[in-house]
């Protein structure tokens, strides 16, 4: 198994990749499918930008890709980053591909010198907590309520120094 980001150019696999993860869990992500169907070729491109997101796809020994995830910093907080939008195949869950992803996104924002990784997660889904808190990840006690389907996320980081 293998995690590395993807290079501009890339932005066809971000999109597919992207595309079946909204379509196999719509409810663990804050965008829909909708929306990014309408996305443009430049607007996957502008995603790989090298000053962008660090956007990481993990593939299977044979290179098939199995996962992804990203790193983006704060635009606000810039001792901050956020872990968003991790997804792994159903084929390949348990196989360890999200917890290398996770080490992969952490790897980044430490050379990134972020202080604190954030993400969100979906209230009940205990998979991914369970995910988030084997990486030290821990609840912060913040939360929002999604807009478009009344779910609730619940913010969790942990330090990355």
């Amino acid at each position: 198994m293998l995690v590395r980001r993807l290079a501009p150019g890339e932005h066809a696999l971000l999109r597919a990749l992207r595309l079946r993860a909204l379509t196999d869990a719509p409810s663990a992500f804050g965008s829909t499918i909708e929306r990014e169907l309408a996305f443009t070729a430049e607007t996957w491109e502008q995603r790989l930008r090298p000053e962008g997101h660090a956007q990481f796809v993990c593939e299977a020994d044979d290179g098939i890709p199995i996962g992804i995830a990203a790193g983006a910093r704060d635009a606000s907080d810039p001792g901050s980053a956020y872990l968003l939008g991790l997804w792994v195949d159903p084929s390949a869950r348990g196989s360890g591909a999200a917890d290398a992803l996770v080490t992969e996104v952490v790897r980044w924002a430490e050379r990134e010198r972020v202080g604190t990784l954030r993400l969100h997660v979906t209230e009940g889904n205990a998979r991914a907590e369970r995910l988030y808190l084997r990486h030290g990840f821990l609840a912060t006690g913040s939360d929002f309520v999604r807009e478009r389907d009344g779910a609730r996320e619940i913010e969790m980081a942990r330090p990355t120094a």
